[in-house]
């Protein structure tokens, strides 16, 4: 007579990913696009004369710096939101 085969093991809990990696990468990337974008369209400004002078170049360099604000932002969000989420996980006693 055959036996049963034994039952299966349960799963060991996945442990939780902290995206603290790609969320850093976000606020790096946007303080540095921020950044060379402000010091890109500072060295266009013309100061009495000096300065080279292109409308295309400052359009670019004002766009890239709001952009890099808008990383900024979404990272110090995203930041925030995963803080919130693993207290309350930590709270609940979830792993």
């Amino acid at each position: 007579m055959a036996t049963p085969p034994p039952p299966l093991a349960p799963e060991a809990p996945r442990p939780r990913a902290y995206h603290v990696k790609p969320i850093l990468a976000t606020l790096l990337g946007g303080i540095l696009l921020a950044g060379g974008s402000c010091a890109g369209f500072l060295s266009t400004v013309d100061m009495g004369g000096v300065g080279l002078r292109s409308r295309n170049l400052e359009t670019l360099y004002v766009a890239g710096f709001f952009a890099g604000g808008l990383a900024v932002l979404a990272g110090g969000v995203w930041a925030i939101a995963a803080i919130i989420v693993f207290f309350i996980r930590a709270a609940s006693g979830e792993q």
